[in-house]
């Protein structure tokens, strides 16, 4: 349902995008309220809302596509269930990558590949 919501009403902010993001702090609920971001925003909202529903979540920044683009994402971990977003599937018991960005814009798995080019920098 998170996925579903934030797929459903969150568009990105290539305004924002295109500026300087040095130091940008994401506030969800502005996410929220204005229905636009970047990949942080898409991760922290994602983080907030599985977090008040007791699914841990990390926010993870790094970079993707050999490291050519600075990228956030999630990381979530689901005790009974997996998780399917744009052709990834998360199994159960485990910690699984999740790209609320790339999905919320219909990235397909030609765009968010087979996870293994995205390179850890910082966790929240």
């Amino acid at each position: 349902r998170i996925y579903e919501y934030i797929k459903e009403n969150i568009v990105y902010d290539y305004d924002k995008a295109a500026g300087d993001v040095t130091g940008y702090v994401p506030d969800p609920d502005q996410t929220l309220s204005s229905g636009k971001g970047i990949c942080f925003d898409y991760a922290s909202l994602a983080a907030a809302m599985l977090r008040s529903q007791g699914i841990p979540a990390k926010v993870i920044t790094g970079y993707v596509s050999d490291g050519a683009v600075y990228h956030a994402w999630n990381m979530i971990y689901l005790k009974e269930s997996g998780w399917i977003t744009v052709e990834i599937k998360a199994p159960a018991n485990e910690w699984e990558r999740i790209d609320l960005t790339f999905a919320a814009n219909g990235a397909d798995e030609t765009t968010i590949g087979d996870g293994t080019d995205y390179v850890d920098r910082y966790v929240y």
